[in-house]
């Protein structure tokens, strides 16, 4: 059974979502509205950069929590949902930063939160549903080499998706429709081809809520 997520007595839930830049968070919302359909999603529009926010991440997260209560007046905010682009595919650093991000997250919000901390990019958890590039453009076939490995792995995956030469290429302003082919299947949801580690963990902390 999916966790449903529940607003105080009163008042409707309101989950925002906060990021780098608008189509990471428009993947993120067909993330969010498959595991908690029905709830209230809203956007922080301000760019938030996290990842190399080392001694003023405190700041920014407090600058994110004004933010978030800005936009769920009237509403209880019943969780928050952050991007963030890791840019790099080493393991050490990865943990490092999540552990850093997570915990300031959780000091400054009083309701779950689920960091979306993509390694290396955001392309890297497209690359896991080959065919949901197909269903945007019949001509976008991902190379077999990218199909069944682990995709934490792939350094640079949206260069790695424009070198594959289609016509037209690959931009980012695809991404949205992608994710939704994913969860938009009438055959139900598509399962991921590969895995990718920092999708895997975020999906997880989406579905403890």
């Amino acid at each position: 059974m999916r966790p449903k997520v529940r607003g105080a007595k009163g008042k409707s839930p309101v989950i925002v979502v906060a990021g780098e830049g608008d189509n990471d968070r428009q993947v993120l919302r067909h993330l969010i509205a498959a595991v908690h359909p029905g709830a209230k999603i809203v956007d922080v529009k301000k760019k938030t950069a996290l990842s190399q926010a080392d001694t003023s991440l405190s700041p920014r997260v407090a600058e994110l929590r004004r933010l978030s209560q800005a936009r769920s007046v009237g509403a209880e905010l019943a969780g928050i949902v952050v991007h963030v682009d890791l840019d790099a595919v080493d393991d050490a650093k990865y943990i490092r930063v999540r552990q850093r991000i997570s915990a300031e997250l959780r000091k400054e919000f009083n309701c779950p939160s689920a960091l979306a901390l993509a390694a290396f990019e955001m392309e890297a958890w497209l690359m896991q549903f080959p065919s949901a590039f197909t269903k945007v453009n019949s001509r976008w076939i991902l190379r077999e080499r990218y199909r069944g490995c682990d995709l934490t792995k792939v350094d640079t995956p949206k260069e790695k998706l424009r070198d594959h030469g289609w016509n037209p290429p690959y931009e980012e302003s695809s991404a949205p429709e992608i994710m939704g082919h994913v969860f938009g299947s009438k055959d139900g949801h598509m399962e991921p081809d590969g895995k990718n580690r920092s999708y895997e963990e975020f999906m997880a902390e989406l579905r403890s809520w």
